[in-house]
C-alpha cells in the first residue's frame, strides 16, 4: 500500500511539473481536448439511456399493448372452437398476442382428419383470427366395423370406428385395401367424378343424402330419408337433381321409390312408387 501511494504521488509530482513546463498555448489545447473527450462521454451516456428507455418502453408495449384477448375461429363446421382452441394450443394464460402467432402460424392439423388447412393472423393487438379450410367428403364405405372416409380427390381421410352422421354411406363399390392419405383404388376411376358432382349437386338444393348406392348394372341410387331415388346411369344428373329439389315438399315424409332413371328436363311428369 505505502508503495503503491508513493508511486501516485511520483505520478502526481511529474504531471505537474510537465504541466508547468508546457506553454500556455498547449495547456489550453489540453483542455479543449479534455472537454471534448467529456462531451463525447456525456452524449454517449446521453443516447444510451434513452435507448435503454426505449427499449424499456418497446418492452412495456410490447407486454401489455398486445396482451391476446380475442381467439376468433371461422370455417369450421365439422369441428367445435374448443377442439380448433386446443389444436393451436391455445391457453387463455397465455397473454401474447405476437408470440402466439409466431409459436402457432404453421401449427400441424395431420391430427384432425377433416382439416385441410388452416391460416392464422393477426385481427388487432389483442386479437388472433384462425380460418380454418375442411376437407370436402364425399362419402363413408363401410368396411368390416370400420368407416373409411374420402375425400374429392378420392383420398382416404380418416378410418375410423365412428359411423357418419351427416355423410352418405357408399354401398356397392368395389375397391382395395385402404390405406389413410392414399387414394382409394376402386375399379371404376370415373366413379370419384360421379359422387364429387353427386355431392354438389346435394348441397346445391340442400339435400342429405343416406347412402348413395352403386348396382352391379352401374346405375346408381340415393336414399334420403324413407325415400329412394333411382338416378339411372348417372347422365343427365343436374336434370334429375333438379327435379328431386322440386318434389322434396310433396315428397318429405313418405315412403317410396322416386323413378329418375331415364328423365331430362324435356320430361313433364315422373312415376313415383309408395311403399
Amino acid at each position: 500500500m505505502e508503495n503503491r501511494a508513493r508511486e501516485q504521488s511520483r505520478k502526481q509530482k511529474e504531471k505537474k511539473r510537465e504541466e508547468r513546463s508546457l506553454s500556455p498555448a498547449a495547456l489550453r489545447g489540453r483542455k479543449i481536448r479534455l472537454e471534448r473527450r467529456k462531451e463525447k462521454i456525456r452524449r454517449f451516456l446521453k443516447g444510451l439511456i434513452i435507448f435503454l428507455a426505449a427499449v424499456a418502453v418497446m418492452a412495456l408495449i410490447f407486454i401489455f399493448g398486445f396482451r391476446l384477448k380475442n381467439v376468433n375461429v371461422s370455417g369450421n363446421s365439422r369441428y367445435t372452437q374448443e377442439q380448433i382452441l386446443d389444436l393451436i394450443q391455445y391457453d387463455e394464460q397465455y397473454h401474447n398476442t405476437i408470440i402466439f402467432y409466431l409459436r402457432n402460424r404453421n401449427i400441424n392439423v395431420e391430427s384432425m382428419p377433416f382439416i385441410d388447412a388452416l391460416y392464422m393472423e393477426i385481427g388487432g393487438a389483442g386479437t388472433i383470427n384462425v380460418e380454418v379450410v375442411e376437407k370436402v367428403v364425399i362419402g363413408c364405405i363401410e368396411d368390416n366395423g370400420s368407416y373409411i372416409y374420402i375425400d374429392t380427390g378420392g383420398v382416404v381421410c380418416d378410418i375410423s370406428e365412428n359411423p357418419p352422421e351427416d355423410i352418405p354411406l357408399i354401398t356397392g363399390l368395389e375397391y382395395e385395401a385402404p390405406a389413410l392419405n392414399q387414394v382409394l383404388t376402386v375399379t371404376d376411376n370415373g366413379v370419384y367424378d360421379m359422387l364429387l358432382n353427386i355431392t354438389l349437386l346435394l348441397q346445391k338444393y340442400s339435400l342429405t343424402a343416406d347412402s348413395i348406392d352403386f348396382s352391379t348394372d352401374g346405375t346408381l341410387s340415393l336414399q334420403i330419408g324413407q325415400i329412394q331415388v333411382m338416378l339411372g346411369t348417372g347422365s343427365n344428373m343436374e336434370d334429375k337433381m333438379a327435379e328431386v329439389n322440386n318434389l322434396w315438399s310433396n315428397l318429405e315424409g313418405r315412403q317410396g321409390v322416386l323413378h329418375l332413371e331415364n328423365y331430362d328436363s324435356s320430361q313433364t311428369s315422373v312415376i313415383f312408387t309408395e311403399r
